[in-house]
């Protein structure tokens, strides 16, 4: 008797950095609620012997991006907690265009010992229990223009990278 086992990959982040625009709740056709955002994180250039800002994106769903809209806006430094994914889709240019992201799960705000906060940001951690939507886990051919409208991602500009941008 053969017993197969399913490899399971372990996909987790944790980040923390600076949120880069204030947050704005959005809903799509189906009526599930989201936010996309991009996060810097400052890192050491050994080639510009200088700090610079990496960019990353993140969306969060339903609940964990009811909370994100709420407790954090520009400027506010927080750690994210999820999983790394790509997205690829067609632009109207008709180029092949794919994004990397942070699905968010949870997050905490991040604020210094010295910091005076007129607002009151709870600092436990928000956790999602939600599951992807179904309508937007897997692309049908026949919808692929109504879902490039809901792409979170789909307004961005894709980044030109240069040699000095590379650590290596």
């Amino acid at each position: 008797l053969k017993i197969w086992w399913r490899k399971r990959v372990i996909n987790q982040i944790v980040m923390d950095g600076y949120i880069g625009k204030d947050l704005e709740l959005k809903t799509t056709q189906s009526l599930k609620k989201y936010v996309s955002f991009t996060i810097c994180q400052n890192r050491y250039s050994k080639i510009q012997k200088c700090y610079v800002g990496e960019w990353h994106h993140a969306v969060a769903w339903n609940k964990v991006a009811e909370d994100l809209v709420a407790k954090v806006h520009k400027g506010l430094k927080v750690i994210l907690a999820g999983e790394q994914r790509t997205r690829s889709f067609i632009d109207k240019n008709g180029n092949k265009v794919a994004y990397e992201y942070i699905w968010v799960n949870s997050f905490d705000v991040l604020t210094s010992q010295n910091e005076v906060s007129t607002k009151a940001i709870p600092q436990n951690s928000n956790q999602a229990n939600d599951e992807e939507p179904e309508a937007d886990r897997t692309i049908v051919e026949a919808n692929k223009k109504d879902k490039l409208a809901e792409e979170p991602f789909g307004s961005q500009k894709e980044v030109q990278l240069t040699d000095a941008d590379l650590p290596f």
